[in-house]
This record gives C-alpha cells, structure tokens and sequence, in this order.
C-alpha cells in the first residue's frame, strides 16, 4: 500500500509495523524548503519517529539513513556551516524511546562526492583541511519490550523461516561499499540495494515494512523483491507518481 498523504496524518492510524526502513527528507533541499528554521525541521522530525515508534511492534526495528549537511556560507567573508543532522536524529530517537543497536556506515566511491580539498591540495596549509564526504549514517534502532532477540528468532518457523534465511555473502562490517543511484528524477536517490540488505538482516518473509519518506519508491521495490509487505508514505505528488510506476513495473522475484 502505498500513500500519497503527510506522514503526520497517516503515522497515528498504523500499527503492527515489523521495520522501518526510511531516509528523511534533507532540511536544505529545494523541495522540502517549506520548513521556516532548523527548529521547525527537528520538531518535525521528532514527531514523526515518535509516531514510528508507536506505530511499531514491540521488539523490531527502525533503519534511519541521513547524513550531515552543508549550509553554503553568505560570501567569502562567512563560513558555511555543517549541520550534524545523524547525531540530531540520533537524540530524537532516544527521546522517543527507541534503543540504538548499531551504526552502519554507508560508504561512497570517492568520485560519488562533491570536491571540497581542492584548495588544501594546491596549499597544504593546515586548519584549511577539508575532506570529501563520501558516507552516509544508518542508525538501527530497537523497541525494547523487555525480551531477548531471540524471542523474534524463535517465533519463525518451517516455510516462512526458509524464506527468510540470508543466503550467500553478507555483510561483514558496518562499512558497506555501494554506490549511490544516479540516474532517476529525484534529488536524493537511494540505493536499491541498500534497503534489500537491511530488509533481509533486520526482517522475515511476509513481514511489514514501513517508509514514511517513500521519496521515488525504492524501499517499496526492495519489499517486492524479497517478498515483505509494505506500506509507503510520500507527501510530494510527483515523487509519489514516480514511486507508483516504479513498484507497479518491477517484477517480484522470490
């Protein structure tokens, strides 16, 4: 199921969600300029993954990909600044009740990033180092409900559990090499298989996954792909147009 709706109105009315898998909109994105200030974005932010959490089945998880961003300086005579939005999110999430579990960084070949040392390159001059951005963070969190992982484990079983078992090679550290999408319409594209991988890790056969940020669709494919229901939010109508003809016309293939 997929909506077109504000995440605030259509959070309240869900519930049972298995993992949450989602990459929020950029505070300084010309299509999410409708927040007036930071504050406005944060207090946005923190009610929308206090919802996520309520909305949650008690034990699983949430996958929250963000990453800093930069505020282009005024003139010569200002500095930009960087926003730490991860670790921001990072303190709403806790505030909401969720427990951190583990970071995963996203890592980008280098010429996937914006040159930011060009100047230190020629120079060499200290304090003047800039390095090029080249990871994301994803934050994995847990509803604590008093009970081991094991619990979850353990309620699987027969077929359903065979469907679901990770097969082949994984993962073996939180630095995953993958490159980032870069031929679809919108701004910030997300990897297809970034959120299959946090799918099959974090998530079984037939269970429901939640996008609140669905954005062009690509966690809605990732369901499809490994047999998981899914329920996408997406508030921008041509985002969510784009996401409608990407899930309708990819195949499912378990």
């Amino acid at each position: 199921m997929i909506l077109n709706d504000d995440c605030l109105d259509v959070l309240p009315n869900l519930s049972d969600i298995d993992l949450t898998i989602t990459s929020p909109p950029y505070y300084n994105a010309r299509e999410y300029s409708h927040w007036s200030s930071y504050e406005d974005y944060i207090e946005f932010m923190g009610e929308s993954i206090s919802l996520i959490f309520n909305a949650t089945k008690p034990g699983r998880f949430f996958c929250l990909n963000s990453s800093p961003v930069i505020e282009k300086r005024e003139s010569r005579q200002h500095e930009s600044i960087r926003i730490p939005i991860p670790f921001h999110l990072f303190n709403l999430c806790e505030k909401a009740g969720w427990s951190f579990i583990d970071e995963i960084i996203w890592l980008k070949p280098e010429g996937a990033a914006k040159n930011r040392n060009g100047g230190f390159f020629r120079h060499r001059k200290p304090c003047a180092y800039k390095p090029n951005l080249v990871t994301e963070n994803i934050l994995v969190f847990r509803k604590l409900d008093g009970n081991l992982i094991d619990k979850i484990v353990r309620s699987y079983s027969g077929d359903l559990l065979d469907k679901s078992l990770v097969t082949g090679d994984y993962e073996r550290s939180n630095v995953w090499k993958i490159n980032p999408e870069t031929k679809r319409k919108h701004s910030a594209p997300f990897p297809l298989e970034l959120p299959e991988k946090l799918i099959k890790y974090y998530s079984y056969f037939d269970d429901l996954i939640l996008d609140p940020f669905m954005g062009s669709g690509t966690t809605g494919i990732a369901c499809k792909n490994t047999g998981r229901q899914f329920i996408g939010i997406e508030k921008d109508p041509d985002y969510f147009k784009l996401a409608q003809t990407r899930i309708n016309t990819n195949v499912f293939t378990i």
